[in-house]
């Protein structure tokens, strides 16, 4: 068979039609609880987000068990060098402005001296087509090689593996990128809030969430020997899991290769409207020496240290109402001229533009803090205008802020889920 070498890795030539699956084959024997009951409808793919998109289609119980209908479509996209193969049963976001899928997959590993296929439970899977999408494919690909790998006590989330692959679960001969990462259960700390009534989290709980990034940042990517930069730290780039078997949880930071929209396959974009899109805050809340700068050079550990101080703005006020970036410094130098949170942004903003000035008099009369000193002082730091003054991850760690709230997040999260 004819062998043809992968412009994405030299070193994994791939056999023509080698890596071609049927469309249609058997469910899994013994997949693992809990899967949500739509998991084992049919599935139908259609281009609601991205070439890679499905949906799961209604199908009632008569027409399950009539002898005519085929068996139920199971995409399985498996690994050409290992075998390994990872099933795909719930579309869980986007990535690369729509043109790559992220999908939850159930992953067997291959082993070559048994017959029992080893089923090692879900992971997530990035996709992107290569031949639809070269640029994305080839960045994701240096990023996939590049970065960080996953670990078990790491506080970043890395990637397990990447590989391409030929298949036709998406249109005939598909030649796809796949990232292998480890699946995190309750999606990104912006999709959680999202579905929470009051969309934001209280300072307790943002003081566990930051905790965890900050370590990311001291102990993987700001580290003295190979330092790096995040470049786009946000709420969608911190992910929650919870094993519920012994009901811990697990709070983790996206980077490079493992960000991604974690969302549902409905939500659009104007959804934030009039407001800029909280999806690119790290480029429209972006720290000033960076903001505007093409060169990517003027980024250093003191800009995600910004960017912190924009995620804990986030977090406590669920968003931001700006419009534009003038809005922005608005509210930046309005903090830290005042040396203190407001307890609405929308109320400040209406204040300046000069609307329900008797309404805003008790506002703008008010003494008492709305938020405590510690989280205060913290975002205050962050959002120096000197990167020189900023503080670095480990001096923001021994900040009083950061008090042990792991129970009350833990309880936060759990009845999220009831």
């Amino acid at each position: 068979m004819k062998k043809i070498q992968n412009p994405y890795n030299p070193y994994l030539p791939k056999e023509t039609g080698s890596t071609s699956f049927p469309a249609y084959i058997g469910s899994p024997s013994n997949a693992p609880d809990p899967v949500p009951s739509f998991a084992s409808l049919p599935l139908q793919f259609e281009s609601n987000r991205s070439s890679l998109s499905m949906r799961y289609a209604p199908v009632s119980r008569s027409s399950l068990s009539s002898p005519e209908i085929p068996p139920l479509r199971q995409p399985i996209i498996t690994d050409p060098e290992t075998q390994d193969t990872y099933l795909l049963n719930l579309d869980i976001g986007s990535f690369s402005h729509g043109f790559g899928a992220v999908y939850r997959a159930l992953y067997t590993e291959h082993k070559p001296d048994t017959e029992i296929p080893i089923k090692s439970g879900y992971v997530t899977l990035k996709i992107i087509d290569m031949n639809e999408s070269e640029t994305e494919s080839r960045h994701l690909w240096r990023q996939g090689k590049a970065g960080l790998t996953d670990t078990p006590y790491g506080k970043i989330i890395g990637s397990k593996r990447i590989f391409s692959a030929v298949t036709n679960i998406f249109s005939d001969n598909d030649e796809l990128l796949c990232v292998v990462l480890p699946y995190m259960s309750e999606g990104s700390l912006r999709y959680i809030l999202s579905t929470r009534p009051q969309k934001k989290l209280s300072e307790e709980f943002i003081s566990v969430v930051l905790k965890q990034v900050l370590i990311a940042l001291r102990d993987e990517i700001h580290v003295e020997f190979n330092q790096r930069v995040h470049n786009t730290l946000n709420a969608g780039d911190i992910f929650v899991h919870i094993d519920y078997a012994t009901q811990e949880i697990s709070i983790k930071l996206a980077y490079e290769a493992s960000v991604y929209d974690s969302e549902t396959p409905n939500q659009a974009n104007n959804q934030y409207a009039p407001f800029m899109n909280p999806k690119h805050i790290f480029r429209w809340g972006a720290a000033p020496e960076v903001y505007g700068r093409e060169n990517e050079g003027n980024s250093g550990p003191k800009s995600d240290i910004w960017l912190l101080g924009i995620t804990a703005l986030e977090l406590v006020y669920g968003d931001l109402p700006v419009r534009n970036r003038r809005d922005f410094n608005y509210i930046v130098d309005k903090i830290r001229r005042k040396k203190k949170l407001p307890k609405s942004l929308k109320k400040m903003m209406i204040k300046r533009d000069g609307r329900f000035k008797e309404v805003m008099k008790n506002l703008v009369n008010r003494k008492k803090r709305a938020f405590s000193e510690e989280f205060e002082e913290i975002v205050l730091a962050c959002l120096r205008e000197n990167p020189v003054n900023r503080p670095t991850a480990d001096q923001l760690l021994n900040a009083p802020f950061f008090t042990d709230a792991n129970d009350r997040f833990k309880q936060f999260m759990l009845n999220g889920r009831n």
